[in-house]
């Protein structure tokens, strides 16, 4: 399978696990110059900037270490972005959350899933 199928495959596994959850989607895939959100939702008075990551398998650390300073930054900086434009959600509490999936690649195969909420925090 293509690596954008791929991606696409991990954002919908995510969600689906996000929804069952009771999760609202306020939006998937933000672009903005500098960078994108895969899943913006929300649940109660909170908002989650949700990074997925998907890796076959835990060699070289897995999904969760591929998320490095300079991943963040642009996570940071394409929430600020969102923010400016949706004010109203400013007022509710954000955090930043890391939606980990390991496991053989296919929409028919076993997979594991990591969801790591307040994965990061901003240093401002």
């Amino acid at each position: 399978m293509h690596s954008t199928k791929i991606g696409a495959w991990a954002e919908e596994l995510a969600w689906q696990h996000m929804s069952q959850q009771g999760w609202t989607l306020i939006e998937r895939n933000f672009f903005c110059h500098g960078g994108e959100l895969d899943i913006i939702a929300q649940k109660d008075h909170v908002l989650a900037f949700v990074e997925v990551r998907y890796r076959k398998n835990d060699y070289m650390g897995g999904a969760v270490a591929s998320i490095g300073p300079a991943k963040k930054r642009h996570l940071i900086h394409s929430a600020k972005v969102f923010l400016l434009n949706y004010p109203s959600l400013n007022k509710l509490d954000c955090r930043f959350d890391v939606m980990a999936i390991s496991g053989s690649n296919g929409p028919h195969t076993q997979v594991q899933i990591q969801w790591i909420d307040n994965a990061f925090i901003t240093s401002d």
